[in-house]
């Protein structure tokens, strides 16, 4: 459905991440399946071109999500 390098075209391209393709990106970093260098890449392009509102609270989220609570 997804890949990384799909992703991280869209936004060093200037695109709006749908919540489904933050959702993938940040399992697939946390399982493994993303490599290290493909977040880099991601969060360069983030850092260059920045996040919606709505980026940020689905990307926060998913972080959230990702982990244990306590």
């Amino acid at each position: 459905m997804f890949d990384a390098p799909s992703i991280i075209r869209t936004k060093r391209d200037g695109g709006v991440l749908s919540d489904a393709a933050i959702d993938w990106m940040i399992d697939g970093y946390t399982r493994g399946a993303v490599a290290d260098e493909q977040m880099s890449a991601l969060l360069m392009a983030i850092f260059l071109r920045g996040m919606t509102p709505a980026e940020i609270t689905r990307w926060t989220t998913a972080m959230i999500d990702s982990g244990e609570r306590f």
